[in-house]
């Protein structure tokens, strides 16, 4: 067997509200391990959406405890690891890194009124704000809970204080995660909006680039997780941005959808755009813009009927119903913030389908509507959206559900053999310790098409009238 030109492996990890995943990665884009652990302890309850941090840390210390395993003797060669997470989730803590409540996830929607609040004083063509910014969640934090902000020494997100329990210093972000706290990658500060919101600049993390070395592996963290102390540890990203990375998107235009719990897009561009309600503009770390919003509706809003099928099976008994007549608005509890933005919105069915295959058919489509929708809304404000869309996320191995998309999207749609947020994650890792900090050179190096969907003429017509249609209804509700 022939050595690596580039000798070492590096590890992404990233962490969702299901569940944690842990990849090692060669510098040719060969995975050589890869472990999945589960976190159940999430609380939905309408607006209120919460984990606990040390269950994402219990799942990132065994996921990589089995990937340890897996590359036996070779786990000595580990170059570097980061961490990828959800964006806008908040993890408030104190001094010593130990957080002071319940993690705020993304999709959490009782900071409404402090949103609100904010846009009403908010300067002329400042971005708006919504809920799924961790800056409101930190002001409805201050309001609801005067006592707990006053534990408050350090404001994070997921990967930060991930990061931090890997090399035992807390008080670092990225320049992704950052941005909805308020970091202005433009200035290469923070903007107006943290001024704005009252947050004293001491609780701010420090901010470095994604892929920038945060520090090394300490001896708890070796301890916990099995690697070897002094491992280079990477800033990551959001999940949405090592998606981004995974995808094999390399070139302005290039554009991602993100088909995880929920649905994220991400446009690379020259220059950055002026954006409305819902939408936010990264740093891209090869130098480009990427321009981007993130929905509450996605893969995992679609009900799952009650049958022995695996959803493999599901999607090819649905693929005869499709284009479907049946037309549906998908979300796992109430709210909406892209491509509209409604803090009641709720999921809806037009007519409620007779047979579990036609209710699967309909609901692959409404996924495909919802990212037509949200491509539309960025072109709108002057985003130029090539003619090739890349899929990251578990639901972008579905055929089908390509197929679909294409036709829908009208678009080449193309999935890369490992179109996921750790193996994004370890992109970033690899771009820092084995590229010489060249990260466009380990995208096209790493990433390899697997698979590419082109639309279908037969359907692209029937689907233009029933999106239109889709489109009437949600209006019709005050979804616009």
């Amino acid at each position: 067997m022939m050595s690596d030109p580039i000798p070492g492996v590096v590890l992404g990890i990233d962490v969702g509200t299901s569940g944690a995943r842990a990849v090692a990665a060669t510098a040719q884009g060969e995975v050589r391990a890869e472990a999945q652990v589960a976190i159940t302890d999430a609380v939905a309850d309408g607006s209120r959406h919460e984990q606990h941090p040390q269950e994402w840390w219990r799942a990132v210390s065994t996921a990589i405890r089995k990937v340890l395993t897996t590359l036996g003797a070779s786990s000595d060669t580990i170059a570097g690891v980061a961490v990828t997470s959800t964006s806008g989730s908040l993890v408030l803590t104190d001094a010593s890194g130990q957080p002071v409540r319940p993690a705020i996830l993304y999709d959490d929607a009782r900071g409404a009124a402090e949103a609100e609040e904010l846009n009403l004083r908010r300067p002329r063509g400042a971005a708006p704000f919504n809920p799924s910014f961790s800056l409101v969640k930190a002001v409805w934090v201050r309001r609801a809970a005067p006592a707990v902000w006053e534990r408050v020494r350090f404001l994070l997100h997921p990967a930060d204080w991930l990061t931090a329990r890997l090399t035992g210093q807390f008080g670092t972000s990225d320049e992704s995660n950052a941005l909805k706290l308020g970091f202005d990658s433009e200035t290469g500060g923070w903007g107006p909006a943290v001024a704005l919101a009252g947050i004293p600049p001491e609780i701010l993390p420090r901010v470095i680039r994604p892929g920038q070395q945060a520090g090394e592996v300490c001896r708890q963290a070796c301890e916990e997780t099995g690697l070897p102390q002094g491992t280079a540890v990477l800033a990551g990203a959001t999940d949405g941005m090592a998606s981004l990375v995974a995808s094999g998107a390399s070139a302005p235009g290039h554009a991602n959808t993100t088909l995880g719990t929920t649905l994220v897009w991400k446009v690379l561009s020259e220059t950055k755009p002026q954006l409305t309600a819902g939408m936010y503009c990264h740093r891209h770390p090869g130098g480009w813009w990427a321009p981007g919003a993130a929905s509450n509706t996605g893969p995992g809003s679609v009900r799952t009927p009650n049958t022995n099928l695996t959803p493999a099976e599901l999607d090819a008994l649905a693929s005869v119903h499709l284009p479907s007549s049946h037309l549906c608005y998908l979300l796992r509890s109430t709210g909406e913030r892209f491509p509209f933005l409604n803090s009641q919105a709720e999921t809806f069915f037009e007519a409620e389908p007779a047979r579990p295959a036609e209710s699967w058919a309909a609901q692959l489509q409404s996924l495909a509507f919802v990212e037509r929708w949200g491509y539309e809304r960025l072109r709108e404000c002057g985003v130029a959206v090539g003619c090739q869309i890349f899929s990251t996320g578990s639901a972008a191995a579905s055929p089908v559900l390509s197929q679909l998309r294409a036709s829908v999207l009208n678009r080449e749609v193309i999935r890369c053999r490992y179109p996921h947020s750790a193996f994004g994650a370890a992109i970033l890792a690899a771009s820092a310790t084995l590229f010489a900090g060249r990260l466009r050179s380990a995208i096209r190096t790493m990433t390899r098409v697997s698979a590419s969907f082109a639309p279908d003429p037969a359907t692209t017509e029937r689907y233009q009238s029933l999106y239109e249609a889709f489109r009437a209804a949600c209006a019709r509700r005050g979804y616009r």
